[in-house]
């Protein structure tokens, strides 16, 4: 039997702003050549406990405080099963103890294909027709067309290029797109400088995912779609493009933000289905948000997305919608909307409410909108103009004020006046 090794980098997670991108995953291991129907795993002598590893578990079902037990455990590499076992901080049932195994071994990558070719000088590794790979460990599926390897000869730079409706599944997450290209550049790497003890960079660290062509990223809590989507995974930074300015060409993300709550409020698989002690308490309407934009950029450190051209956005189903130049959602720690600033011949309407600015600030803590700039509310019969105005986000309470005692000018329109204006 044949065996060639290829240099591939570790499994890798990217999770940017849950309540509008979806979380993605990719991996890549290091794999053995098997016969003619091409197989690639690496060998699973050992194993590893990691944080993605006590998510898995949980979705397996184990217990957040089960899982919790764990942690002393966290990135400390077992080289075989005995040594993992007696690790154990609690002892674990036979079903318990096989998904433990599956989630911490480090064979990581299988791939299977109609074709495989390799090019040693070039280290790179060519798999066509019909490929499926499989990481056990993350439960990840993958599905192309065809797959490409490259690695750099001293192992410091990696790239994975998948064509022909690549299609990557894990868990409830999907993402698919025509064309899809990964980037690693190992660990900034750096040299002294003859006849100097300064230190020069050779290569900053990059980990890089981009994906092109109708792109569709989906799960439970929503989906995305987009032309382009550029994932900067150690900067947890994002960059979608949507095709063109139409509504079928821009960018559409679609976030069912009860499913995050929900999710947020009981991340223990184990308080799934249980009933609560008010049996009578009344099922709201699920609230969702769509959006629509040229252009996207969604900053998981900063807990913010700014989405900028032709941006619409609707909620439900308090019916608000907003349309403007440019709107960035801020977040909380828990992933929560915080905010909603929206600049640029900005519109809202709310059901017997409609109003324009030049800037609006929704505040979701303390459900107020502040209005600046050429500010104008139509509500019922009532006009209002001024340089800044205050409204509560609840039409009905119906309340305005100017701020910093600035003036507002009321009209009383006619019982039958027709609108002033409309933002749709």
């Amino acid at each position: 039997m044949k065996q060639l090794t290829l240099h591939m980098s570790k499994r890798i997670s990217f999770k940017i702003i849950s309540a509008v991108l979806l979380l993605l995953c990719f991996a890549v291991a290091e794999p053995v050549w098997n016969k003619s129907r091409v197989s690639f795993a690496s060998p699973a002598n050992s194993f590893k406990i990691t944080r993605n590893t006590l998510d898995h578990l949980q979705r397996e079902g184990f217990t957040k405080s089960l899982t919790a037990m764990f942690v002393p455990m966290l990135d400390k590499i077992y080289e075989n099963r005995k040594d993992f076992f007696e690790a154990f901080p609690i002892f674990l049932g036979p079903k318990q103890r096989e998904t433990l195994l599956r989630y911490a071994s480090t064979e990581q990558m299988k791939i299977q294909a109609d074709e495989f070719s390799s090019d040693l000088n070039e280290n790179a590794a060519v798999f066509r027709g019909n490929v499926k790979g499989f990481i056990p460990r993350e439960n990840i599926e993958l599905t192309t067309a065809k797959l490409r390897l490259v690695s750099g000869t001293n192992n410091d730079f990696e790239k994975l290029i998948g064509e022909g409706g690549v299609q990557v599944k894990q868990w409830d997450r999907e993402v698919r797109s025509d064309y899809a290209v990964y980037t690693q550049v190992d660990l900034e790497k750096t040299e002294t400088v003859a006849g100097s003890t300064a230190a020069k960079k050779i290569r900053a660290p990059q980990q890089t995912m981009e994906l092109k062509g109708n792109v569709l990223m989906k799960a439970t809590q929503g989906t995305v779609r987009s032309d382009t989507v550029l994932l900067d995974l150690l900067r947890q930074h994002a960059t979608l493009e949507g095709q063109d300015t139409s509504k079928e060409g821009r960018i559409r993300v679609e976030a069912n933000l009860s499913e995050l709550e929900t999710n947020r409020e009981n991340p223990d698989p184990a308080a799934k289905g249980q009933e609560t002690d008010d049996e009578t308490q009344p099922i709201s309407e699920p609230r969702k948000v769509i959006l629509l934009a040229s252009r996207a950029v969604l900053d998981n450190f900063k807990q913010q997305a700014m989405f900028e051209g032709d941006v619409e956005m609707e909620r439900s189903p308090d019916n608000l919608y907003i349309h403007a130049g440019k709107i960035t959602l801020r977040l909380g720690e828990s992933q929560e909307l915080q905010s909603i600033q929206a600049e640029q011949e900005v519109c809202f309407e709310q059901p017997g409410r409609v109003a324009k600015a030049n800037r609006a600030s929704f505040d979701e803590i303390s459900q107020t909108i502040l209005l600046e700039g050429s500010a104008e509310v139509q509500s019922g019969k009532f006009h209002l103009q001024g340089t800044t105005i205050n409204l509560y986000l609840d039409v009905n309470k119906g309340v305005a004020q100017g701020a910093n005692k600035t003036p507002i000018q009321m009209t009383i329109l006619g019982a039958k006046s027709p609108s002033i204006f409309k933002c749709r």
